[in-house]
Formats: structure tokens, sequence, C-alpha cells
């Protein structure tokens, strides 16, 4: 039955594209006498051409074709691709592991197939010609099919007049959108009368030829083989057949279609440019030469195929921190994916109807209504039910009531986790914000793993912790593509599988008809007990656990929101990680405790994306460092930050030419500066709306006090003078977990005193200003050498862009002396480096060892320049040098 329908099928299609299409097959009779399984590779110059191929090669068989995802699973397609039976194939056009796997789990699958019998029509170059001829390039369907099937017919099918088509990629430079051009050229058809159109002369030629006549030696022959015979004739050049004989356009400029398609290179660092070459020299395993690196030249000719071309963009992305949302098909795209600048979707951002509904007015105050984190969520969440929350451009807008359900559905199964501490590895995103409240209602200890140290770090941190558990996504693990050894993944698409309907309305109505009975199944937890287990940033050493408390933690934010003078009316935008000590407390639990909307993009080097998140959700507040401040305010265009009317930076100084462009473009905004530790939850300081110096790390916030003391003696100095900064107060944490050195704190004047490790300076009115890490300081001659400072002038100079810092400055001490070595992306001579210096008022001891050029400095996931790895590789050349 299904093989007439599908002829049914078949027949009533070659009868619709008989009013468009003249189509003359020609060696159709040479298929009569073949036995055995088919596999037809043709070429594919238009999207028409399956539909015309399958209609007309009427060869006795029933052929499959493979079709992929985003056309088989279309609504206007699907039906038909049932009917067909045609074979589902994963699109490696996004960048995705999983689709990666699929694939060739795909191949072995398909070969299964054809060795059982059935028949297989198959594209060879996996996608549609990009111009007059077909390049098959490193595709590797064809050889992998045809090394696992020695019992199988092939028969080459060449197509000759659908190139110009508008279901090819002449006319638009790139693919068409297949469902809008169908249904336009329906309309023409039914505007023609059905029987009046120009017709498109299509020939299309059936070879079969012998599989072992094939070259089947490698990938390459075969694919080199392959193109022969579809370029035989040299290829074709587009033609233009008009809809009607009486209106519309005659005629179609190609040519200005593909000047625009060409990539525009020019901008783009010579340097980022050379670099990508190398490192497609290494994937090819040869030299390019010189007509090879143009911009257009396509990854197929090279020879890479769409599993290739995949994992080159994903190094790529590694590498230089970037992403896009496609995979390059081009040198150019390759350089553009290099430098942030690939091409995105530009169309303005739909934002939730319910993300502007029942928003504050006026100045209320935000407050934070319990003293740990699960009942004051609980509370916050009762109180403003209605309200919106959280929001991402993933997830959609969640009321608080919506992100309360789905938090205590989520925290019943967590609580079922084997251990104390569970592992939680997710960007800044609704999922991350549900997770940690789950986990806080499910009386576990959450333990956020900083996925940015690799393999190494993130062992080193569930060991630390005895984690047999982390929970994430499997989107995201499929992105970052990262192998955690020694503990068991809890995907949250298998959870959202597992909660029934019937439970999601339960939990519903018990929202409104029994509020009180979300607080009385809460966790009870001393307020002094660990709430989080947060890391170090490991930029100078070994990443340390550091456990905050319920106390420490909302102390912090009830603390913040009173120095910063929030208000409930404020929305922010948070992309900071929650491994991050800020992206933590800051963007996530502050905002969604005191009542305060918060929107999520999951992506802090997204520069461009996170500008048009500002566009569209209009947020009010945003906390950052300095670097991921530069990337956004570099990449937006006018207008789109003009919501925002507070910025607090930290991590690192704000240089003064960041300073200066930021408030050109938003004069009316608050920049400002200010300091925190992880170990103090983190906020310790910041300059205030109204009460801003400049230059300094602002006031102490009020549950905190600050110390400045001799780095040595310890005794208390005078106000100007710098020395070590210590804090004390309820939101500095009560020590390192699991930590055999000696803890960081110190008594003076009778009192505990954390030791931050920096150098500070005090005014008379109590701002701070930062003046180095106590670590980044050498001792010389007995003498301190900041290294900070140092760098300083250097950095105004050569101010970090949205390619990130130019320079660092580092160094160590030795028996010799000292190696201060200045790391730089720009071309700079040491003598010119020490020049700056001079000019800046460093003399004698106060100057550079040595220059050394590098492709880019390190930084960690949190945008901080990663001072440990300059420094090792300082170490590791003074080793090499002492051994000689």
């Amino acid at each position: 039955m299904g093989k007439w329908i599908q002829s049914l099928l078949y027949f009533c299609l070659r009868c619709l594209l008989h009013r468009r299409y003249q189509v003359e097959v020609q060696g159709l009779d040479k298929l009569e006498d073949l036995e055995g399984p088919l596999l037809v590779l043709p070429n594919h110059p238009a999207y028409v051409d399956p539909p015309i191929v399958l209609s007309h090669l009427r060869c006795g068989k029933s052929l499959r074709p493979l079709v992929f995802t985003d056309t088989y699973r279309s609504p206007l397609f699907y039906p038909l691709m049932k009917v067909i039976d045609a074979y589902e194939v994963p699109n490696l056009q996004s960048h995705s592991r999983d689709a990666h796997v699929k694939t060739t789990q795909l191949i072995e699958q398909v070969a299964g197939e054809l060795n059982s019998g059935q028949n297989f029509l198959i594209y060879p170059s996996g996608r549609l010609q990009r111009q007059g001829y077909e390049i098959v390039g490193g595709s590797r369907i064809a050889y992998e099919l045809l090394e696992r099937v020695e019992n199988v017919n092939v028969v080459l099918v060449r197509t000759r007049g659908l190139w110009g088509s508008r279901f090819g990629c002449a006319q638009e430079g790139g693919v068409p959108t297949l469902g809008r051009n169908a249904l336009a050229s329906l309309m023409w058809i039914l505007a023609g009368a059905i029987f009046f159109l120009p017709k498109r002369k299509v020939s299309i030629e059936v070879v079969p030829v012998d599989r072992d006549s094939l070259p089947l030696e490698s990938k390459t022959a075969l694919n080199r083989h392959l193109e022969a015979f579809y370029n035989a004739d040299g290829g074709e050049d587009a033609k233009f057949v008009p809809y009607s004989y009486c209106f519309g356009a005659r005629d179609f400029d190609y040519d200005a279609v593909k000047s625009n398609a060409d990539v525009d290179v020019s901008q783009i660092p010579d340097q980022v440019i050379q670099e990508v070459h190398e490192i497609l020299e290494h994937r090819l395993d040869r030299k390019l030469d010189d007509s090879e690196k143009e911009p257009g030249t396509t990854l197929d000719l090279l020879g890479l195929d769409s599993l290739e071309r995949m994992d080159l963009a994903l190094e790529l992305e590694q590498h230089f921190g970037f992403r896009s949302d496609s995979v390059p098909s081009t040198v150019g795209e390759l350089c553009l994916l290099a430098a942030g600048k690939a091409p995105s979707d530009e169309k303005p951002l739909e934002v939730p109807e319910e993300w502007n509904q029942s928003r504050k007015k006026g100045k209320e105050h935000p407050e934070v209504l319990a003293e740990t984190i699960a009942e004051a969520f609980v509370r916050r969440a009762l109180s403003s039910a209605n309200r919106p929350a959280v929001a991402d451009t993933l997830s959609g807008c969640l009321s608080y009531r919506k992100l309360l359900i789905g938090a205590t559905l989520l925290s019943k199964r967590i609580a079922k986790l084997e251990g104390e501490a569970v592992g939680i590895m997710l960007p800044a995103s609704v999922a991350a914000d549900s997770v940690l409240l789950a986990t806080q209602l499910a009386g576990k200890l959450p333990v956020m793993l900083n996925w940015t140290t690799g393999p190494a770090g993130l062992r080193h941190a569930t060991e630390k912790l005895e984690v047999r558990r982390v929970i994430t996504s499997k989107r995201f693990m499929d992105r970052l593509g990262i192998e955690m050894d020694g503990v068991e993944m809890f995907y949250l698409e298998d959870v959202r599988d597992q909660i029934s309907t019937f439970e999601k309305l339960m939990s519903l109505m018990a929202t409104y008809v029994a509020p009180w009975s979300f607080l009385r199944g809460l966790p009870q937890p001393n307020p002094e007990d660990p709430a989080v287990i947060l890391f170090t940033s490991g930029s100078e050493s070994l990443p340390k656990a550091v456990p905050l408390s319920h106390k420490n933690l909302i102390a912090n934010m009830r603390a913040g929101c009173d120095h910063m003078n929030f208000h409930r009316g404020d929305t922010l935008l948070g992309f900071l990680p929650p491994f991050h000590s800020f992206g933590l407390t800051a963007t996530s639990l502050m905002p969604l405790l005191a009542g305060i909307r918060v929107v999520h993009h999951a992506d802090p080097t997204d520069s461009r994306m996170l500008a048009r998140v500002i566009a569209a959700y209009k947020p009010t507040l945003m906390f950052a460092t300095p670097t991921f401040l530069q990337y956004i305010v570099s990449s937006s265009e006018p207008g789109e930050l003009n919501s925002l009317r507070l910025v607090l930076v930290g991590a690192e100084k704000c240089p003064p030419a960041l300073y200066q462009r930021t408030m050109e473009i938003l004069p009316e905004l608050d920049l400002l500066e200010g300091y925190g530790i992880t170990e103090c939850s983190p906020v310790v300081s910041g300059n205030r709306p109204g009460n801003n110096k400049p230059g300094t790390i602002g006031l102490s916030i009020n549950c905190v006090e600050t110390i400045v003391v001799h780095p040595e003696s310890h005794e208390p100095l005078p106000q100007g003078e710098t020395g070590l900064l210590l804090i004390r107060g309820d939101s500095v944490f009560n020590g390192y977990y699991r930590h055999d050195s000696p803890q960081p704190f110190l008594e003076v004047e009778g009192h505990r005193w954390y030791n931050s490790g920096d150098l500070c300076s005090k005014d008379e009115e109590g701002f701070i200003t930062f003046r180095g890490r106590m670590k980044r300081f050498l001792k010389i001659g007995g003498e301190m050498v900041s290294l900070p400072a140092l760098e300083g002038p250097l950095a105004e100079k050569f101010p970090a862009d949205e390619d990130g810092p130019k320079v660092a400055v580092e160094g160590i001490e030795q028996d010799g002396g000292r190696c201060i070595v200045l790391f730089t992306t720009e071309e700079i001579t040491l003598r010119e480096a020490n020049d700056c210096l001079k000019q800046a008022g460093f003399q004698g001891i106060m100057r550079l060892d040595e220059v050394r050029q590098i492709d880019a400095i390190p930084v960690l996931g949190t945008g901080k320049t990663n001072y440990r790895e300059l420094r090792s590789w300082i170490e590791s050349d003074n080793e090499v040098t002492s051994e000689t």
C-alpha cells in the first residue's frame, strides 16, 4: 500500500512540476537490468532538484532520500517526508557535538540499510551548490558508504538547467529559504492559470557505474572523480526564466549578488588572519597557496567535509573565545569568527509581553525577607507571585510563581541525589537560577563549578568537595565539549521529561490555595552554615574552596542594595557566570531575593548579543568587569545602551580611556568602580551614585569594616599611606574548606581580620584606592616594586579592546636579581616600553627587563588576566636557562 501511495505522489508531483519544468531524462533505460540495492548520487544545484529527480527517476524501486532535519521537520514538508520514507539527517550548520556524533552513527545506519537491500538517494556534497559547478570537497559520506557496502549499484546523476533558479544560491548569494520560495512558486503557478508559465529546461543524465571501477583508495580520490563527472561540461552559467509571459521580472543581475556576498576581511588584523591560516594549515597538514588564502575560498574546496568544518570552527571558538551561530563555509568566514565579527541575526529580539507588565514605579527599596536563602526566596516569591522575576532569550520570562513551582519540582529530584554537595555547571540563565534555588530548597550544598579551568580544575573541585553528581544541561555540555571523570551528570532535559502535567498543576494550585505549604517544608539551616561553595579565581594560585554562609550572602546583599540605592523598579542585566562570586551574589541571588527583575545572557564574550539584549529588555543596572564592558561598548550601536542608569565595574582597574569613551556615549550614566573578593561574598566597597571619586574603589559597604596596615608589622597606617587592606564583618567567610596552609586571617587591635592580600590606601573621607596585589609586588634591594604600577601606564597607552587586553606585566624574583616581563600583543621594543614608564615618572628599579610579544594575553573565564599562567612561562624559561 505504501508503494502505491508513493507512486501516486510522484505522479502528481511530475504533473505539477511539468507546469514549470521541461524535464528530459537520458539513460533511464540503463537501470532496468540492475539487481541489488541502488545508491544514487546526484549533484545538487537547487532545492527543487530532489523532487524532480525522485519523480522522474523511475527504476522500479523506491528510493529513500537523505534529508536534513530543518527541511524534514518543516510543517510544510513533514507529511511528504513520511510518505516518501525520507531519512532524517542532523543539521551540522549549527555547532553541536551531539549532531557530530549522530552523523557518524547515521553513516553506519545507512550502510546497514544498504546491505539489507534498501535503496538511497544521497547528495555526496551534502549541501547546495554555491556556484555553477559542484564541489564535493572533503565530504565523506559517499566514500564511507562505498567502503562499508560492497554489493551496491552506484548510479551517478548529473542535473543541468536549475542553476539560477530561485531554489538555488545564485539569486540570493546564499542558501534560499525553502518554504518561502515554494509558496511563492505556487502562487506564480496559480497566477499563470497553471498552464501558461514559461518553462525552465532541465536535463537529467543517468549513468550507472561499476562500484569497483571507482577510485576508492581514498576519500579525496573518490570526491575528485565525482566532481569530474558533475562538472564534465565545465559547469553552467546562471539562467533566469521568468514566471510569466506578460508581467514580472524579465532578467536578473547575478553578478551583483555574487559581489555583495563576498566576505570583507579588510578590518580584521593581519595577525588574526595569519593565525587562522596557520590553524587551517595544521588541520590540512599542508601549506596553503596564495589563491587558497583568498576570503572566498570555500572549505569544501580545501577538502574539509561538514564534520571537519565543524571541528575546525569549534577549535577556533575555543582558541579565540568568540562564538557564531553557524559553521563557517569559507576562509573569510573563519577569519570573521576568529575576530569576533561573525555575522548574526540582527533582527530585534522578541521580548515576552509579561516582561514589561507590572513594572514597579517609584523608588521602593529592595528588601531580603529572611535570614536563609531558601526562606528568603519563598517569601519573596509568595509576596510577588505574579511579577516577572527572571528572563533569558531561551526560556523566556518567568514570574515568581512559575519560578517557585519550577524550583520546587526540581528540588524534589535533587533531594534524592547522593551526597550533601552537588555540583552546578551552568551559565548565567533562567536554568542556573532555578537550579541554584532548587538546591537550597532541597537542603543540598551547591558547588559552583568553573568550567574554564578545564578538566584538571574541575577534577580538583569535585574531589575536594566529594561531589558525585553534577547538575547541567545536555545543550550546554554539548557546546563545551568537556568530559568529566568520576562524576555522574544530572541533565535538566531528562528531569523536564519526568515531571508530569498533574504534578505541575498540583503545585500551581498550591500557590493559590495553600501558599503556606511552601514555607512549611523548608529546610532549616543555621544562618552560619555554608549556603554555597565557590572557588577563588586561580589567577595567581590553585583555586581554593570558599564556603559562604547564608549570613555572609544575605548581609552582603542587604548592604549592597543600601550602598548603591537600588530600586524595586530597576532591571538588572546578568551575564557573569554563577561560578563568579559577583555573578552568583549580585546578578543572581540578590535580584531574585530582593525583588529586582533580572535578564540573563549566557555568554559574557558575546558582546554584540549583550548590546542587543540591553536594547530589547532595557535594563537599568549592569555589573561587569572593565574587559566585558569594553566588549559591549565597542560592539553597541547608537542608542542601544541608553536604558542603563548605573554600571558598576570591578575585578580590575577601569582604564581612563574606557571611562571616557563610555561617558561620551552615555553622559547621564553613573559609571562606578567597586571592589570585591570572593571570600567577602563578594562586595567590600564601591563608589555611590552622587558620591563618586573616579580612580578609587569607593567607600566600604555597611556590613564590613576595613583597615589599612603595614604589610610586615601589621600596624595600622595613617590616612593616605599604602598598606595591606584587612576586612572584617558579617559578609566575610570563616575560612577555606579543607585547606592545609594557614588561613588568611590576622589579629589586629583585638579583632580577627581577613587579609585581602591587596595593597590599598584610604583618604580622609574613607575612599579606598587600590594599589595592587601584594603577591604582585617584588622586593628588590629592600624596595617594593609594584607590577600593577608598571602595567598601568602601558595599559593606558595600549587599552584593551574587543579583542581583550593588549599588555600585562608579570615578574619573578630570582637568585641573580629579578625578571620583570611585559607581555604584549603590540609591537613594542624594550626601550619604547621603558621610555613610557619614564614619562609616567618611574625610574631606577621601576623598569622592565624584557618584552615578549604574544598572540593574545591569556585571560580567565571571568575576564581577568591570567597572571599565574604568565608567571609560569617566566619560571619555566628561567629553569631552562639555569639548566643550560
